[in-house]
């Protein structure tokens, strides 16, 4: 709601300007009745004083932060400056011939008023160090106007109590209005518009005091000055701001609006330039008071361009750590991880390695608990890792749910074990979050690649990555919750109830790479699992047809495997299509050191209708584990050849119309049936660039 059409604060201000005009009319009658003038100057001067304290309570109760602190303080002012006008009215009353004698307590109360006014403003404008001395040093010089123009020309001749009472008046209120000025043309927020009021206010205030001080001088003050009309509209002002304060404030709070960055320093040459041109034209020399207004805005600007370059060092800084900062974990994001990668390529010799993090599942708990949940997983994913780490290492969020690991001076061994530990602890301890029941189970795959000593020259950055981002495919394409390395030997690891050799298992994936099938090999050993599984078949079994799953992507390389010619027109062709198939097949099972794979290798081309090679088998008569690896790989095929738009759909109709006639019913039955229940995970090519979101 805007402030004219605040409908209470329109009536408010109506109703100030009709008790000004009431106030003003009785002024006028009471220049010839001292009774009505006395009732008027005293009694009535009362009321506004009065609301004002009132409209102050208001608004302390009803704005917030420093804005309420401020309200107080000025509550606490406001106490005083109606315990004066009390106090004040009292002595009017009852001395004789109605003339106070100066000082009273009423002044006291006066003095104190402005003396708490003074931090009330400096608090409810908020300024930091740069911006009070900026106020400061245009508070100065609108300080040094007013003495050449309302002070100075009021300086007593002796000091006595009376003169320095009523000359501190003028002083304190051309300090205010200075400051106050100052203030709305040196913060780098938006004035409130009780502020605008407040400073208007006190801009009469000023005026005021300082024909208050001169007509001293020249005769008593009495209750008919018309000085009082002055200082109540000053009040009416002052409550209209309090009632601003109280309703609009939340509107108003800490608006950025543009610094004027060369307003001081131009103030201070304008200020010193107008003064020393007066006293030049009237007296031909400076001033004490110019040379002291000179040297102390001089002092200012110095210090002023100090604070302002320790500010801009301190900005830079801070944009600098946003820059390479994840806002949500607190470390270092993938632009500071790249910048560091790039810089230590050159190593001189040192062994350095990387290792990606990506959570499991992390997807199930955004969609179970909510993002807000998921934030906060992800943030204590990142102090847990922290923790773990070594001083010299490096920690950066890659993105979502991803986090990358930058090992200077570590080999393929230590960085395994590293991550190793990094896993046992995500995995060991679920993760407690507000308003969670249960905590999260939690578990991350973790993909290593290291460059060592042997490596001349700079090391490629995208393929020291690219590297564990393959390690990290297979670890998901295995089954998760596991570390995996991008060398022959460190893939020992990798599958150890498989018992197959690593050089093996590093030499299926090193060509599902060449062919762009990403984790093919893996995720056709994890499903030939997953299938076996489901069918019933024991462990011992499941374990020797993943085996032969996982090397199947080998298969025909080096003898070569082509299929029949059609109608069996060809016998060398036929003889081949036989032999090719069982020579590879025996030559892996050799390699690997596992004969009784050769059957299930060799069998992987046959047809479930007996249209296959190299033996014609057909239904029952193919080995199971033949026929499941068969449809696995059937089903890769059939979900790299989908296009996005027809997604899994397109994949699932390519097994079913070969259904009973290349693949077996029964398996394709039960892998259709674990890919509608998400069981099987995609082997996603590879991008490059970084890791992939791969499933989960």
């Amino acid at each position: 709601m805007s402030l004219r059409s605040d409908r209470v604060l329109v009536v408010f201000a109506l109703g100030c300007l009709g008790w000004l005009a009431l106030y003003a009319a009785l002024t006028y009658l009471g220049q010839d009745r001292p009774g009505l003038a006395r009732f008027t100057g005293e009694v009535l001067y009362l009321v506004p004083v009065a609301t004002l304290l009132g409209l102050s309570i208001y608004a302390a109760r009803r704005t917030t932060g420093r804005t309420r602190t401020a309200w107080r303080l000025l509550v606490a002012s406001n106490v005083a400056w109606v315990c004066g006008d009390t106090v004040w009215a009292y002595y009017v009353y009852n001395t004789p011939g109605g003339d106070p004698p100066v000082p009273t307590l009423a002044d006291a109360f006066y003095l104190l008023r402005f003396l708490l006014t003074m931090p009330a403003i400096m608090i409810a404008l908020g300024l930091k160090l740069r911006g009070l001395l900026d106020a400061l040093l245009v508070a100065a010089a609108g300080a040094a106007i007013g003495w050449q123009l309302v002070i100075s020309p009021l300086v007593p001749a002796s000091w006595d109590p009376d003169a320095f009472v009523t000359f501190l008046y003028p002083v304190f209120s051309v300090v205010i209005f200075s400051v106050l000025v100052a203030l709305m043309l040196t913060g780098a927020r938006r004035v409130p518009a009780a502020m605008v009021l407040f400073t208007v206010a006190f801009g009469f205030a000023v005026v005021m005091d300082g024909v208050y001080a001169y007509v001293s001088v020249l005769h008593q003050y009495t209750s008919s000055t018309w000085l009082n009309v002055g200082w109540q509209a000053e009040i009416l002002l002052l409550c209209l701001a309090a009632l601003v304060a109280a309703r609009h404030s939340r509107d108003e709070e800490d608006q950025p609006t543009h610094e004027v960055t060369f307003l001081p320093a131009l103030v201070a040459v304008l200020v010193v330039g107008g003064l020393a041109a007066a006293d030049l034209i009237l007296s031909g020399h400076l001033s004490r008071v110019t040379l002291s207004v000179a040297m102390l805005l001089l002092i200012g600007l110095l210090v002023r361009q100090i604070v302002a370059s320790r500010d801009r060092t301190r900005l830079t800084e801070q944009l600098r750590s946003a820059a390479i900062t994840d806002a949500l974990t607190g470390v270092y994001n993938r632009r500071f991880f790249e910048e560091m990668l790039a810089a230590d390529t050159d190593g001189h010799g040192a062994p350095r390695s990387v290792v990606l993090v990506d959570l499991d599942h992390f997807k199930a708990i955004n969609d179970t608990h909510g993002h807000m949940v998921g934030d906060a997983v992800l943030a204590e994913v990142a102090e847990r890792l922290r923790r773990s780490l070594r001083a010299g290492d490096l920690l950066c969020r890659y993105g979502g749910e991803e986090f990358v690991c930058l090992l200077p001076r570590t080999d393929a061994t230590a960085a395994r074990e590293l991550a190793e530990r990094l896993r046992v602890d995500l995995r060991s301890t679920p993760v407690t979050v507000p308003g969670v029941a249960e905590p999260l189970a939690l578990t991350a795959s973790f993909g290593v690649a290291c460059a060592g000593p042997a490596d001349s020259g700079q090391l490629r950055v995208d393929q020291l990555v690219d590297d564990a981002d393959r390690a990290l495919y297979r670890a998901k394409a295995q089954g998760r919750d596991r570390v995996l390395g991008c060398g022959p030997r460190e893939q020992a690891e990798a599958v150890p109830l498989l018992d197959l050799p690593p050089e093996l298992v590093w030499f299926a994936d090193e060509l599902d790479r060449i062919r762009g099938d990403g984790a093919r090999s893996a995720a056709v050993g994890d499903w030939a699992w997953r299938t076996a599984a489901a069918l019933g078949l024991d462990e011992a079994t499941r374990l020797h047809i993943a085996a032969a799953a996982r090397l199947h992507g080998i298969g025909c390389l080096s003898v070569g495997c082509p299929p029949p010619a059609p109608g069996g027109a060809d016998a060398d062709r036929d003889n081949a299509a036989r032999a090719g198939p069982e020579q590879a097949a025996r030559l892996l099972a050799d390699l690997a050191h596992r004969p009784e794979l050769e059957p299930l290798l060799a069998a992987a081309h046959e047809r479930h209708d007996g249209s296959g090679y190299p033996r014609g088998l057909a239904g029952s008569g193919i080995p199971i584990g033949a026929r499941i690896i068969a449809v696995c790989d059937g089903w890769a095929d059939a979900c790299r050849g989908a296009t996005p738009a027809s997604g899994a759909g397109q994949a699932r109709r390519v097994l079913r119309e070969e259904r009973g006639t290349r693949y077996d019913p029964a398996v394709v039955d039960v892998l259709l049936a674990l890919a509608a229940e998400g069981a099987l995970t995609e082997p996603v090519p590879a991008r490059p660039g970084g890791p992939a979101a791969a499933a989960g």
